[in-house]
């Protein structure tokens, strides 16, 4: 059997026939989700289907980004909109601490359903190019070594595929070399043929994969007990051969770990690491995430103190005096030195905010997760540099 056939087939756990309408599944045993719901998240939201709330979408089924700043960007600018919905139901407006409200964007992140879906043209190009053809029938009739198209195609996410990879790496890289396949994954081929195969064939009636939530503690022993720290400084603890895990590692997304898993089998063949299940995949994810892996490049300090300008913000905070006086100074605020602080506490003014843009004609500005990157970097550098003239 193939890669292809291995990663494909194994990608879901099993689930019981009728599934799909049985009883809704029980919410995720973790504090994530105590935050999420206790805070009233739950009223207006689900998540992957878990949850009463149906006032606003389903926070799983939309991408809101690959990074903690850019979920939180996400939030922000929907600050507007959900205050009103919040209004109309009688909601009051949640506040977080800086620990909660990470523990809130770990969850969503964790539980968004990252797909994968790309070109199914291109992919078909990359099931002929890479060799998948030569095992895998793509019709009922077809001869074929390993299974068909028609059998693979199956709902998955990201994580499960990542975990799939990892623990079937040494059986698809014997038989992928065995046939003659031994070309590596680059860019999106991977998201691409597997796009190809679930269009390829007919419905098979798989269900939905599971949610599986993240806690970054977890995934941070697990890089220990795994193996991954005999060569990966994880949390700048220890020394290897490999990258370092954590907040300087190179910056990935979460459809890429499922290549750089695969690019990476000759030397997990070789060190013979444990198995990986899904909920192990989804905390190791999750404690890269909290480690800012997935965040966007490093924010600009220059960026950000223009876009501090033209978005509006000194109309009512200043810095070192010079600028609005209807909000605190930013220079000698007790939150900007944390990226975290200034997160928490744009969610937390959210309301305070609108009602001053309102006062002032005016609307809360948008910003992406890039110009939140640079805003917060230059907030945070206050106090640590030359006061300017």
């Amino acid at each position: 059997m193939t890669g292809l056939a291995v990663l494909v087939l194994v990608l879901l756990l099993p689930a019981g026939a009728g599934s799909a309408q049985s009883a809704p599944p029980a919410p995720p045993p973790v504090s994530d989700w105590d935050i999420f719901a206790r805070k009233g998240c739950a009223r207006c939201h689900q998540v992957r289907g878990l949850g009463d709330g149906t006032v606003g979408p389903d926070l799983g089924r939309i991408d809101s980004g690959t990074g903690f700043v850019e979920i939180a960007a996400a939030m922000w600018n929907h600050v507007a909109e959900m205050r009103a919905q919040m209004r109309k139901h009688g909601i009051e407006w949640p506040r977080f601490t800086p620990q909660e409200f990470s523990k809130l964007i770990e969850f969503l992140f964790t539980a968004q359903v990252h797909d994968i879906a790309r070109d199914p043209v291109e992919g078909r190009r990359v099931f002929a190019a890479k060799g998948c053809d030569r095992c895998h029938s793509t019709s009922d009739t077809g001869a074929a070594t390993a299974p068909r198209i028609a059998e693979l195609r199956r709902s998955t996410s990201s994580l499960l595929m990542a975990a799939a990879m990892w623990n079937h790496v040494a059986r698809m890289g014997d038989a992928m070399e065995a046939a003659g396949v031994t070309s590596p994954f680059a860019g999106t081929e991977l998201q691409d043929l597997v796009t190809y195969i679930r269009a390829a064939g007919p419905e098979s009636g798989g269900a939905s994969a599971p949610l599986l939530v993240g806690v970054p503690d977890r995934g941070q022993r697990l890089l220990v007990v795994k193996g991954c720290a005999k060569c990966h400084a994880v949390a700048d603890k220890d020394s290897g051969p490999g990258p370092a895990i954590g907040p300087r590692a190179p910056r990935a997304t979460v459809t890429d770990l499922p290549v750089v898993l695969w690019n990476h089998r000759g030397v997990v063949r070789t060190l013979r690491l444990p198995g990986l299940t899904g909920q192990d995949m989804a905390d190791v994810t999750a404690y890269l995430h909290a480690s800012y892996y997935f965040d966007p490049p490093q924010g600009d300090l220059r960026r950000g103190r223009r876009l501090l300008e033209d978005r509006g913000c000194l109309g009512c905070h200043a810095v070192y005096g010079r600028g609005g006086s209807s909000a605190p100074d930013f220079a000698t605020s007790n939150v900007v030195s944390s990226k975290l602080g200034q997160l928490t506490a744009m969610w937390n003014h959210g309301p305070y905010m609108e009602n001053e843009a309102k006062r002032r004609a005016t609307t809360l500005p948008t910003l992406s997760g890039q110009e939140l990157s640079d805003i917060t970097t230059y907030l945070a550098a206050l106090g640590r540099g030359p006061r300017p003239r």
